[in-house]
């Protein structure tokens, strides 16, 4: 099992690179690829996803099963989507939707048991 330290950097892991998606959906929607592979915004989007690396790499020199951190990182990216889909691209999710959300979080309870 895992100590706090290891789930907090792959939750931030999974974070941090759902917040880079969202930039990077950001920035498509407001020009051509080229302008938006030439924002500079795509400097702070680079640096997300280092930063994702960055937690995977502490994540697996404590020799934490990818199955597991995979698994979590993966939930969290996803809520981090989840939610700026809602808020800020003003997206929809439907019931079955939410259940699926919620039984994504019951899963990553389970795994840590």
């Amino acid at each position: 099992m895992p100590n706090i330290l290891q789930l907090l950097a792959v939750i931030m892991a999974g974070v941090s690179v759902g917040i880079a998606d969202s930039l990077i959906k950001r920035i498509a929607l407001t020009g051509s690829f080229w302008s938006a592979l030439k924002s500079p915004w795509m400097a702070v989007i680079l640096l997300l996803i280092l930063v994702q690396v960055s937690f995977f790499i502490f994540v697996f020199r404590r020799h934490w099963d990818l199955s597991i951190a995979g698994n979590i990182h993966i939930v969290f990216y996803s809520l981090t989507i989840i939610l700026s889909g809602l808020l800020i691209f003003g997206e929809k999710i439907s019931l079955t939707q939410g259940v699926g959300i919620s039984l994504a979080m019951v899963g990553v309870v389970l795994m840590n048991i």
